[in-house]
């Protein structure tokens, strides 16, 4: 069996190769699929490990940071800086008809 008669064959039955084609890229979709469910499980795992590890720096950070909005900055994409949650603080406080202290 040489590539010639591979690519007679190929050329002769051209339902098998396009069935063997279709039947690779279906295992790929499966397996790929399969690997992305596995990551995001991952993925929430970490963020959830992350989050966690916000609340406890805003625990121990000075000034009274709160925990929820640190997490909130999280969620939104935002980086935590002390400016943006010292402002969204603020942001609550004035909404709740309360000033930080």
């Amino acid at each position: 069996m040489n590539l010639q008669h591979i690519i007679d064959t190929i050329r002769g039955q051209p339902v098998i190769a396009i069935g063997v084609v279709a039947a690779v890229l279906a295992i790929l979709c499966v397996a790929l699929a399969a690997w992305v469910e596995r990551l995001k499980d991952r993925l929430h795992v970490a963020q959830a490990a992350a989050e966690d590890a916000a609340k406890a720096a805003a625990l121990a950070a000075p000034g009274g940071i709160d925990p929820d909005v640190v997490v909130q900055l999280l969620r939104t994409g935002e980086r935590p800086t002390l400016d943006a949650v010292y402002t969204t603080m603020q942001q609550r406080a004035g909404e709740g008809g309360q000033r930080p202290r």
